[in-house]
């Protein structure tokens, strides 16, 4: 049976970016289906932007003393729409390196929603492809617990793209 391509990856996060680019590297035609952005929910909703909000957040203590150092006085307030202009930015720099890596690599890349139609054939927004082998790397979602008081909270994915500055948080779990 011919197929179009040797190995289709459903999600672009690290574990299918790389088994995209490591089959292709080995001569494979590899194609990569992504429903959201290439990078995974670590680099575009969770580790990354949250290691920028970290550090933007550590330096209202490093500024405190800032003027006994020399330094004009720094506001020790955030401008919380710079900062999600910037963390945009690098989320999307990001982005854009990985897509570069697969193309390089010579993977193929289409968005959309993934659904099998049978063991060999894949629809991805209306258009049917197939593939010899197919690799489910998707990831995970977040949960939220049942307890009372659930219906206030978010989720990392949401906190992450709040377009105003809460005045208070409490994170409940970890990854």
């Amino acid at each position: 049976m011919s197929f179009d391509y040797d190995l289709f990856v459903i999600g672009a996060g690290p574990g299918g970016v790389a088994a995209a680019r490591q089959s292709a590297a080995h001569g494979a035609r590899v194609l990569i289906s992504e429903r959201d952005q290439v990078g995974g929910t670590c680099v575009i909703h969770g580790c990354i932007p949250e290691k920028l909000m970290a550090y933007a957040a550590s330096f209202s203590h490093v500024f405190e003393d800032a003027d006994e150092y020399g330094w004009d006085k720094v506001s020790d307030r955030i401008d919380w729409h710079k900062f999600m202009t910037a963390k945009d930015r690098a989320i999307q720099h990001l982005n854009k390196l990985h897509i570069q890596h697969l193309q390089e690599a010579g993977v193929s890349l289409i968005y959309g929603e993934t659904r099998f139609l049978d063991s060999h054939t894949l629809d991805v927004g209306g258009h049917q492809i197939t593939a010899n082998k197919i690799l489910i790397a998707v990831g995970g979602e977040a949960v939220k617990p049942e307890i009372p008081g659930i219906e206030y909270a978010i989720t990392t994915r949401q906190m992450f793209e709040i377009k105003q500055q809460p005045e208070h948080i409490a994170i409940i779990g970890s990854d």
